[in-house]
């Protein structure tokens, strides 16, 4: 499993329209579309999630891992429980959880308990993932091209539906408006940055269908 520090066709023919790093993003209506498409065929991903300031109702300061569309995945992450801010790994295959962190061992756990409270794995679910976000977004504008974690990125600011979005970042407030980048080349996402006053919430995406196996421990 890959680590990092916790301190923290319509597609194809857009690619070849665009500038390197600078430019104009193509209209949303045009790019939207594609990429739910593309997003709903992504077999696994790699993520890191970055909480910065405080977030009603999610208790995490930042998690990365691997997580697939079959509903598995496993990483680390801070999350806070009893007034402290505690490291763990964690595995989740379906429906059950495992958590080390508080024991020295794993435990099962239920998924969006006080020991996991956030579920990765509705990143590329079926049902409120980013595809399906994608697919009933409310508004979105271009904002421009610009490069992302070495990536030729189109930008874009979202508005999305907020009953569709209500399980994806599961916090009080409304946080269903986000600006998203889209790689060039395939119009995968590969940020997003979702804010609420003096809060925000970073998800970077890469490592797209990376061969993956997730067993537990």
């Amino acid at each position: 499993m890959r680590q990092i520090p916790l301190a923290l066709g319509g597609a194809a023919l857009l690619a070849l329209g665009a500038c390197s790093g600078s430019g104009d993003a193509p209209a949303a209506d045009e790019t939207i579309p594609d990429a739910a498409e593309t997003m709903a065929e992504a077999e696994s991903v790699f993520f890191t999630l970055e909480v910065d300031g405080e977030v009603d109702g999610l208790d995490i300061g930042a998690a990365d891992g691997t997580v697939t569309a079959a509903g598995d995945a496993e990483g680390s992450g801070v999350i806070t429980a009893m007034g402290m801010d505690v490291e763990v790994s964690y595995v989740i295959l379906g429906e059950d959880a495992y958590v080390k962190g508080f024991t020295g061992d794993y435990q099962q756990v239920p998924v969006g308990g006080d020991e996991l409270p956030y579920n990765p794995t509705i990143i590329l679910a079926g049902d409120g993932g980013i595809a399906t976000l994608l697919s009933a977004y409310d508004e979105a504008e271009a904002e421009g091209t610009e490069e992302v974690d070495g990536v030729d990125a189109f930008r874009y600011r979202i508005v999305f539906d907020p009953e569709v979005f209500s399980d994806f970042i599961p916090a009080e407030g409304d946080w269903n408006e986000a600006t998203v980048w889209f790689d060039q080349e395939h119009l995968r996402v590969v940020k997003a940055e979702f804010t609420e006053g003096d809060a925000a919430v970073t998800i970077h995406l890469s490592d797209y269908d990376e061969p993956v196996t997730i067993e537990a421990p």
